[in-house]
């Protein structure tokens, strides 16, 4: 059944598994609103149709194989209700399983049929709808929000809200909050932050702060957290909001923490290019990750990269033989490598992030920082 929540690292490190031949991915940009969403279910359904038929004229494949992966494709369609749709669709299927995910960002229409599953735009959505912590700072109180991507839901098992004494006090604070309103603001936002300390234990959240510019000064001022303070959002009167409105005055915010991912990308390559740690071009970065030495490999979000693995010296798939894409059906091609050279890095623990295309003109949309 479509998955309504992002997929967890183990998740994809399940998918990443090799299957049998033919393991089928098709990826379909897909539309939120309506009119735009109305011929999103037709044109999946042309497009797995358009599967079936690669299936059926597949010589590897068999005429029960074929049956099998169709009617798992069927399966998953029928799962699928086109007026949940987001930016982008990914169905995979074999002949024993399938399974739909909902993305939040643009993907590319395709078909692919290999051994694995094409996970590069799953492995995408886990980096861009990374989690996040948000602090809502008032005079009177301190609510915690745990966001991943657009969805945000208030949490009330952590310790928050904190409130002030003084907000039982009689009387509404004057402007600067006189003396007492002061300190009763201070020590809240210290009882707030010792909080904090136990929600991060074990987990290198971003946390947002949300209030207003006094308010977060202030915070920031006392907080023992300053390196996970990762974006400001300046607003108040968000104490009793409802999701889909806290959602919306955080747009800014998780744009902010994706430009820092980027930003933190590449300032890994800068210091691996300064250690002589550096590689680039598709070539260059497959043969790296095929020994294990990449610790960082940043992908520019629309790189598309045709080639065949060919094996050096008895070690296969040890380098590329780069082809143009209407060779793609050369024996042997992978009509885009950087799904195998994601799933490469990952298993070997390296971590993989996504920026904007142009963002490595200068290494041909890919380069990695190495471990040695």
């Amino acid at each position: 059944m479509t998955q309504p929540t992002r997929p967890t690292p183990e998740l994809l490190a399940e998918l990443r598994k090799p299957r049998p031949y033919p393991a089928v991915s098709v990826t379909l940009p897909t539309h939120r609103h309506w009119p735009e969403s109305q011929q999103d279910h037709i044109r999946l359904r042309n497009l797995l149709t358009e599967a079936e038929k690669r299936l059926a004229d597949d010589p590897e494949v068999t005429k029960a194989q074929a049956t099998a992966v169709a009617q798992q494709l069927a399966a998953a369609a029928d799962t699928l209700d086109p007026e949940y749709f987001g930016d982008g669709l990914v169905v995979y299927a074999s002949p024993e399983e399938h399974r739909s995910f909902l993305v939040g960002g643009s993907v590319p229409e395709r078909i692919v049929i290999n051994t694995t599953y094409l996970t590069r735009n799953l492995v995408a959505l886990a980096a861009r709808e990374r989690e996040y912590l948000v602090l809502v700072l008032s005079t009177g109180e301190v609510r915690l929000w745990r966001g991943q991507g657009d969805q945000v839901t208030e949490d009330r098992d952590s310790g928050y809200p904190v409130i002030t004494s003084g907000a039982e006090r009689d009387g509404a604070p004057s402007r600067d909050g006189g003396q007492w309103a002061s300190q009763d603001f201070r020590n809240m936002l210290a009882e707030a932050d010792r909080k904090l300390t136990a929600v991060l234990q074990g987990n290198r959240l971003p946390v947002v702060l949300v209030g207003l510019p006094q308010h977060i000064a202030t915070y920031r001022e006392i907080s023992h957290h300053g390196q996970a303070l990762a974006a400001e959002v300046e607003a108040g009167g968000l104490l009793n909001t409802t999701p889909a409105e806290m959602s919306a005055q955080l747009a800014p915010a998780r744009r902010a923490l994706a430009e820092a991912d980027t930003a933190r990308a590449m300032r890994g390559l800068d210091e691996a290019r300064s250690g002589k740690r550096y590689s680039a071009g598709a070539q260059d970065v497959w043969q790296a990750a095929g020994e294990g030495r990449v610790a960082l490999l940043v992908v520019e979000e629309g790189l598309r990269v045709t080639a065949r693995p060919d094996t050096v010296e008895g070690a296969e798939r040890a380098t590329l033989t780069l082809l143009e894409p209407e060779e793609a059906g050369v024996p042997g091609a992978e009509e885009d490598i950087i799904d195998s050279l994601v799933e490469t890095v990952l298993s070997a623990d390296g971590e993989v992030i996504f920026v904007p295309d142009e963002s490595l003109a200068d290494a041909h949309g890919i380069a990695a920082a190495l471990r040695y």
